[in-house]
Parts: C-alpha cells; sequence; structure tokens
C-alpha cells in the first residue's frame, strides 16, 4: 500500500504509520480497508505478485508497520522502470 498524501505522513487508530510516496506492508483487512470510503484515493494498493488464497496465507505481523522494499512483494528479480522503452514513443513524442 502507498500513501499518496497529501501528509507527509499519518497514521490510522491501529498504528500503522503511512510515509507519502513509501510501499507499507498491510494486513488483508487494512489492505482492503483502505480502497474503501473515506480512504479511496488516499492510497495506491499494490496486488501481490502471486494470489494467495486465505487459508494458504502466513499470519501477518500488523505492529510490523515497515516500510517495504518492492522485491519483497515482487520478487527478486524486480528492476524499477524509470523511463519507458525507446520503442515506446513516437516521433511526435507520444507514449504509449
Amino acid at each position: 500500500m502507498i500513501y499518496r498524501g497529501p501528509f507527509k505522513k499519518v497514521e490510522d487508530d491501529d498504528g500503522h504509520v503511512y510515509h507519502r510516496g513509501d510501499r507499507m506492508a498491510v494486513c488483508d483487512k487494512t489492505f482492503h480497508l483502505l480502497q474503501r470510503e473515506p480512504y479511496a484515493g488516499l492510497f495506491e494498493p499494490i496486488e501481490p505478485l502471486a494470489e494467495i488464497a486465505p487459508e494458504a496465507a502466513v499470519a501477518f505481523d500488523c505492529k510490523r508497520s515497515a516500510r517495504r522494499h518492492p522485491r519483497e512483494m515482487k520478487g527478486d528479480d524486480h528492476r524499477p522502470t524509470t523511463e519507458p522503452p525507446a520503442s515506446c514513443c513516437g516521433p511526435d513524442g507520444s507514449c504509449c
């Protein structure tokens, strides 16, 4: 989950601290709660790389409140994309 802002950071009633722009690990309950009103639009949900059935999920420590590296969720092969490939952009500067 990524807090979009407008504040530098916020803390919820469960003690989770969300820093603007940072990926945060949250439990399933919080993940779904933050996508509904009145929080909708304040957070960017990041879906897991592979869906995990609730009965197969490992217990999550909700008190963790840790910033999360993208590789923890996206896998060790994750490489951030900063620029689109040159072949994607057209001659007029528009990108796909």
